[in-house]
């Protein structure tokens, strides 16, 4: 176990002075500190950028480690040389070069499967020390499959499979191709950012204040902007970022209800309630390619199953009670009791009215009508929304997938979006 695990899993046994002399330990490690003036010498030598093992990674991870031999990953070993007592030149091996490269972040051993984020307490305090080391910042995004362990590099002449080298640059942590830097071609692409790909690569805030902020936007829904700035405290957001940092981790939460989550058959079944929201929602949603900054709004309708927490959606507007039998019929299983409010219900006219035109599929009832029959728990649910009506056009912003999401994991929201977000960008 190495020092970013041992920090990780035992953030809850340690004290204050603890946690910091463990990740002062990390940071000043004879291994890391000795080649810290090398890399900022060499940073602008395109030729000597090849970064070292025990500067990214503890070397006592790999201690005990033994490596395969002719695996075409790494060279097999030269044999010794005679000691002759003359000073014979060495020559460098023609080729040899590219299997020198350091191809990952951490050893494949130590990525995480996807649940392992669950387990771990979380805190600003936390968050701030891992991502004001760059290195162990990016170790610990590759340890839990926020960006990737190693790359392939994608040039059509490269060899199959050739893996990129992982160097640092003076923008940070770059992959880069040696082949295809070998020949030389000024239309090819050697080096990407290790955020290719990901969720980040669009992103221009610092690491620190980006995933402090969203673990205090998991933590409180409705929040206005001061309050906010007042949690981040010296890592305060200008108004604009916190509302495009926002609108992306909703848009998340969205493709993972539409692409993951969201349910092929009706939901609800006989006396199971199911509550209609109507929502904005975001177009054109991708993973990779998409940047934040471009948002455009669609109307959509939401229903979602409260006993188990099932979701389905139809994009066509409802105007009337035909257009909600419509909706009901494509999403919701015959028996079940329909729950709206009563401003949305106001809509396909009176609530008597509502439950005539759907007697014979449906009950239809107010979320008023049935809170007497809620839990305590399904009250706390539903309390959700009251919090998150708080916000400043709350109505000209998607919510309803957010509700869902906090309905779901209402216990450690940050390390479920986490999760979500891993499970997202490896499709």
């Amino acid at each position: 176990m190495n020092s970013l695990e041992y920090l990780i899993a035992n953030t809850h046994g340690l004290g204050d002075n603890s946690l910091v002399d463990a990740l002062t330990a990390l940071a000043n490690s004879p291994n890391l500190e000795n080649h810290e003036e090398d890399y900022d010498m060499e940073v602008n030598s395109d030729d000597e950028m090849k970064i070292d093992l025990s500067a990214l990674i503890n070397p006592s991870v790999f201690n005990g480690m033994q490596l395969p031999l002719g695996t075409g990953r790494f060279p097999n070993p030269s044999p010794p040389r005679p000691n002759s007592g003359t000073h014979t030149p060495i020559r460098k091996t023609p080729g040899s070069r590219p299997d020198r490269g350091k191809f990952t972040i951490l050893d494949g051993t130590e990525v995480a499967g996807p649940e392992e984020v669950l387990n771990v307490d979380f805190n600003s305090d936390i968050l701030q020390k891992i991502f004001s080391d760059p290195k162990l910042g990016i170790q610990f995004l590759a340890r839990y499959g926020l960006i990737p362990n190693t790359r392939v590099c994608r040039v059509q002449d490269c060899p199959k499979d050739q893996l990129m080298s992982l160097i640092k640059h003076a923008n940070g942590f770059v992959w880069r191709c040696r082949s295809c830097r070998k020949r030389r071609e000024k239309r090819i692409i050697t080096k990407i950012s290790v955020y290719e790909g990901t969720f980040l690569f669009y992103s221009r805030m610092p690491l620190n204040k980006f995933f402090i902020f969203m673990l205090i936007w998991c933590q409180n829904p409705g929040l206005s902007i001061t309050e906010y700035n007042r949690l981040m405290g010296e890592n305060r957001l200008v108004e604009e970022t916190i509302y495009n940092t926002i609108g992306f981790m909703r848009d998340i939460i969205q493709n993972w209800c539409d692409t993951i989550i969201s349910s092929h058959v009706p939901i609800g079944g006989p006396h199971r309630i199911v509550e209609v929201v109507e929502t904005l929602s975001t177009e054109q949603l991708s993973n990779k390619t998409r940047n934040r900054r471009t948002r455009h709004y669609t109307t959509r309708t939401v229903f979602v199953s409260l006993a188990d927490d099932k979701i389905k959606s139809v994009d066509f507007p409802l105007h009337n009670v035909h257009d909600l039998e419509r909706a009901l019929l494509e999403c919701v299983q015959p028996g079940s009791v329909v729950v709206m409010r009563d401003s949305f219900m106001e809509r396909f006219g009176h609530q008597e009215e509502i439950s005539n035109a759907l007697f014979n599929h449906y009950k239809v009832k107010s979320i008023c009508d049935v809170w007497p029959d809620f839990n305590e728990q399904e009250r706390a649910k539903q309390y959700i929304k009251t919090e998150m009506n708080q916000v400043p056009n709350v109505n000209q912003e998607p919510y309803a997938y957010e509700y869902f999401f906090r309905r779901c994991f209402a216990d450690k929201c940050f390390n479920h979006l986490l999760r979500v977000i891993r499970l997202l960008y490896q499709k």
